[in-house]
Parts: C-alpha cells; sequence; structure tokens
C-alpha cells in the first residue's frame, strides 16, 4: 500500500462555476451551487488524491466583510481521461443578488494552508461603486480577537477614470470584527495589514502573494471626532484595469491577525462570466 501523499503547504483555491439553480439569470435567481479545485502552487497538478482538507466558501454582500458560510463537499471528476478532486457548495444562497444594486463576493480557503484564491462576483454589475467611508461609532479599549478589514477608497492618481488610471492608492480601516469600533492610536497596536489582489478569473500568484504591499497606518478624525488608525497603500499598479475586459479584486490580510476582509472590484462593468473550468493533471 502507497504511503499518501505530503500535504501542500500552498495551494491556489479556485472558484470554477457558479450555477444558478434552474439555469436562470442572476435576477431570477435563489440559490446556486458552486464547485471550486485546489490547484498545486505552479503547473495545472491537482493535489493528492488522499487529501481531505477541510475547504470554505467564504461570501460577502457589497462592501460588507466576508465570512465563512459552508464547508465543501469533495467529489471526484472524470474527464478528459484524468481524474481530479473537486469541492461542492450546494444550495448557496444568491437571492439578495437579484436586486440589481447587490452583488455578492465569493471566495474559497483551505484551513491551515497558504492559500492563493480567485475571487467570484455574483451580481449584474459586479463594480465597487464609491461607497461613504464607513463612519465608526467609537473604538476597541483591548486588542480584538478578529477585526473586520475594509478596504474604503481606491483612488486613482488625478482622479483618472479607470480606463485610463495606471496608479491608484488605496485605504483601509480595522473594526473589532462584527462592530464600527475602529482601532484608536493609543491602544499602541498597529497590526501589519497587506494588500492582495487577483485579476479576473485567476486566482492570486505566488509572487503577488509574497510580496503583497504593506499599508503605512496614520491617524484620522471621522465625522463624529474619533480620532482613530487607517492605512494607505500608495502607488499601487491598476493599469490591467484600463482594458474594459479586465477587473482587479483587492483585499487585505493581516499578519498574526485573524482578519475578515472585504472585496474591492476595480473595473469597469464586468461581472464573473462562467469561464472555461480548467482540467487538471490526475491526482496521485
Amino acid at each position: 500500500m502507497a504511503a499518501p501523499r505530503a500535504t501542500p503547504q500552498t495551494i491556489r483555491a479556485k472558484i470554477e462555476v457558479v450555477w444558478p439553480h434552474g439555469e436562470v439569470s442572476v435576477r431570477d435567481a435563489d440559490q446556486a451551487n458552486i464547485t471550486a479545485y485546489l490547484i498545486s502552487e505552479t503547473g495545472n497538478d491537482a493535489p493528492p488524491c488522499d487529501w481531505e482538507p477541510i475547504v470554505r466558501l467564504w461570501a460577502a454582500q457589497n462592501s460588507q466583510p466576508a465570512y465563512p458560510i459552508a464547508v465543501g463537499q469533495k467529489r471526484m471528476i472524470a474527464t478528459g481521461g484524468r481524474r481530479f478532486p473537486a469541492w461542492d457548495f450546494n444550495d448557496v444562497d444568491v437571492s439578495a443578488a437579484r436586486d440589481p444594486a447587490n452583488k455578492l463576493t465569493f471566495f474559497v480557503t483551505v484551513d491551515g494552508v497558504k492559500t492563493l484564491h480567485n475571487v467570484w462576483v455574483h451580481a449584474a454589475d459586479a463594480r465597487t461603486i464609491f461607497p461613504q467611508p464607513d463612519a465608526p461609532a467609537g473604538v476597541v479599549t483591548r486588542q480584538p480577537a478578529a477585526v473586520d478589514a475594509r478596504i474604503e477608497v481606491v483612488w486613482p492618481h488625478d482622479n483618472l477614470p479607470v480606463e485610463e488610471a495606471t496608479l491608484a492608492n488605496v485605504t483601509g480601516y480595522l473594526f473589532g470584527s462584527g462592530t464600527k469600533l475602529a482601532i484608536p492610536p493609543e491602544l499602541e497596536w498597529s497590526p501589519t495589514l497587506r494588500l492582495h489582489q487577483s485579476n479576473n478569473a485567476d486566482t492570486e500568484t505566488a509572487e503577488a502573494y509574497s510580496s503583497a504591499p504593506i499599508g503605512v497606518s496614520r491617524v484620522i478624525t471621522g465625522e463624529t471626532g474619533v480620532h482613530f488608525l487607517a492605512w494607505d497603500f500608495v502607488n499601487v499598479d491598476v493599469s490591467a484595469a484600463q482594458d474594459s475586459l479586465n477587473k482587479i479584486y483587492f483585499w487585505l490580510s493581516g499578519d498574526d491577525t485573524h482578519v475578515f476582509p472585504n472585496v474591492w472590484a476595480h473595473g469597469t462593468n464586468t461581472p464573473t462570466i462562467f469561464p472555461q473550468t480548467d482540467i487538471l493533471n490526475s491526482c496521485k
């Protein structure tokens, strides 16, 4: 009997399809089935056939933070003479996207493994339309166990439109998870925040993950007089979105900090269009 293969240390987690029940349009769907593949860090290899990781589906509505909502069920796919695993999330509630003002954002992570994921937006309009920045209701008095990391603005240099901008500045706020309590400067806790991105239906690359920009904190004053920290990422390359077929997704992570991030979509009105699903090399 062959010994089990080693657990991957890094994996790409790619949502391949979001399939509304009855094959109806976004504006008519109440539920959908979602399928994700796990793919080697480089190349097109499937993970070990006998690997049984916990694969989680995260979801967010509009500019709210994403939270895990389901654990995937593994099944084996046989196609084109190849055999590899997939993870299914069935009967996912997508009814909020029936309202054209709403969008639902999905991504997948694997417990205990560095995950390079893609982002799937289920919506009539996938763009993040400049929302009103969040106004803190107050500040935390101690370091929170987890935080909501919200990108508040992606500001192209010189106020250029998406189709002309090459660089942008990104600003994010942290709140105690599930609250609007921000991080005050006197707490003397300024975690390291990193800005991540993926393009179109592709996963974040290993190179982008390892070189993710680190935010610089500064103190700002909210409309209610609350002093709190914001994190800035300057001169972020957004030139890919000059092509109307491209969109860039941004989100934040924290070093040694449990983060629930929102996702910002920078691009023209282009929801995730059902791409051709990948055919992986057979697992072993």
